[in-house]
């Protein structure tokens, strides 16, 4: 299994911080990149090498990441002119030969459990396995009855699926890649192709995942990032801090163990999830629980979890 990241595109709605770099180089926090987050992904997977599939200004992405980053061995397949995300993959294809790809789009992050994504994918019968995440809304919907309004909903999530830009391709589906097409892209081509002979299956997770498509998203995403750190077992961020008391937000994936430091004395409420204190069964929490508590806690994750924790200083 090998990692492949498609970062060929202008990114031309982020302009003019896109005059300078490519997309995938934008950052998200201070000195923490789109691509950062993607290769941060990749190890926690336990990815060894990785591809970038680049174009415009590609030198800058070899650049800032070399032969070597994480422990893993990064590779570049550059695009003089962009021919299309299926001549990237054929280019690929041919360079990776016998080991199955996780592929992903250069311009989306995303907090999925990347190990569960991996597990239904390599477990399952299709060729291709498609993350798909809900589609927001881009406008507020207005409820009605009769001719009355009685409810407005800010951009809702809908119920119809979209592409979220992470794939899992089997060897298996190769061959599919080299067939005659009209058009040049992945979404338009092999894709549809593969799905009418039902090769093509999905993956679906409730889990943050924007597409950095304009400074609207980009906006978003470096909100989400404000005093938050990645770590392999999800993610921690303050999200209030008055020199008096703290909150913190933990969201620990499912499988996964971490230790909090309550120090003298803590509030744990836990907002979603299923898992247990030390490990022990007898001491499960789950949602809505709130706890008093003290020094080092282990929690073991039985499903992803979102945990607050209020610490009082002295």
């Amino acid at each position: 299994m090998i990692g492949a990241i498609l970062a060929g595109g202008y990114g031309k709605r982020l302009k003019p911080i896109t005059d300078s770099i490519p997309k995938a180089l934008v950052e998200i926090k201070d000195n923490y990149t789109i691509m950062d987050r993607q290769l941060f992904d990749f190890s926690v997977m336990g990815v060894e090498s990785v591809y970038i599939l680049s174009g415009y200004l590609g030198n800058k992405i070899e650049e800032r990441y070399g032969n070597t980053f994480r422990d893993m061995n990064i590779f570049y397949l550059r695009e003089e002119k962009p021919l299309g995300t299926l001549y990237s993959l054929r280019n690929l294809i041919d360079e990776v030969k016998d080991d199955d790809i996780v592929l992903r789009n250069g311009d989306t992050v995303t907090d999925v459990n990347f190990l569960n994504f991996l597990k239904k994918a390599q477990d399952q019968k299709y060729y291709i396995t498609m993350f798909v995440t809900k589609m927001k809304s881009p406008f507020g919907i207005v409820e009605t009855f009769g001719d009355q309004i009685v409810r407005f909903r800010e951009k809702p999530e809908l119920d119809h699926y979209i592409n979220a830009g992470l794939y899992y391709i089997k060897t298996e589906a190769f061959p599919y890649f080299f067939e005659k097409y009209v058009d040049r892209d992945l979404e338009t081509t092999v894709f549809p192709r593969m799905a009418r002979e039902g090769l093509v299956g999905s993956y679906t997770e409730e889990a943050m995942w924007i597409g950095i498509d304009s400074e609207k998203d980009l906006e978003r995403i470096r909100g989400d990032y404000r005093n938050r750190d990645d770590f392999p077992w999800g993610y921690s961020r303050v999200l209030f801090d008055d020199g008096r008391s703290k909150l913190i937000e933990y969201s620990i994936k499912s499988g996964s163990d971490v230790d909090i430091d309550c120090g003298d004395g803590c509030i744990m409420r836990i907002q979603s999830g299923l898992g247990t204190f030390g490990g022990s069964p007898e001491d499960k929490f789950g949602n809505g629980d709130v706890r008093s508590m003290s020094g080092k806690i282990h929690i073991n994750a039985l499903e992803n979890t979102k945990v607050e924790l209020i610490l009082s200083k002295k």
